[in-house]
């Protein structure tokens, strides 16, 4: 008779603290977002014809528009990792004493509409060690998201966040 009582507070116990533990759990966003590619509309008729003298085709415009939100994000371009990419040198975010947190960043355009902003997060330890993050935390997204869409809709690229942000939108009619 005690064995079962054993048993069955222990069984109650778990069940509490899976409970208790499920509405403590970080809200984790994934590793990149998407934006919208719209037309400049509001450049004079000079900028225009000297990024459409500079520019052949409108993915040239794109890869362009690119690389002046990043460059006045504050972001500095490296040599990419695919040839259809503009990555950036890593960036630190933080520096915890036991390790850094460093950003770089992969853009690519996905087909003549979207493009896809790809982040990097890694933690590099004192000892020289790193190992990746596999999410992009809430103080992350704060550290880098502001700045970056605000230099993105200055180009006209505007953020239209993950699949799981839209489907959220859609679900509450927004």
């Amino acid at each position: 008779m005690l064995h079962r009582f054993r048993l069955f507070f222990c069984l109650c116990g778990c069940l509490f603290g899976l409970f208790v533990s499920a509405g403590c759990a970080p809200s984790f966003s994934p590793l990149y977002r998407d934006f919208d590619v719209e037309p400049l509309t509001d450049l004079s008729l000079a900028e225009r014809a000297s990024l459409e003298a500079e520019t052949t085709t409108e993915q040239d415009d794109v890869y362009e528009r690119i690389r002046m939100a990043l460059a006045e994000a504050g972001w500095d371009e490296a040599p990419p990792a695919s040839p259809n990419a503009v990555s950036t040198e890593g960036r630190q975010l933080s520096d915890w004493g036991l390790y850094r947190v460093l950003v770089s960043l992969d853009v690519v355009p996905i087909g003549d509409h979207h493009v896809r902003v790809l982040f990097h997060p890694v933690r590099r330890y004192f000892t020289g060690g790193r190992s990746k993050i596999p999410y992009l935390s809430s103080g992350l997204r704060q550290a880098l998201l502001p700045e970056l869409n605000e230099a993105f809709e200055a180009q006209g690229l505007y953020p239209i966040g993950t699949p799981r942000e839209r489907d959220e939108e859609d679900l509450d009619g927004t």
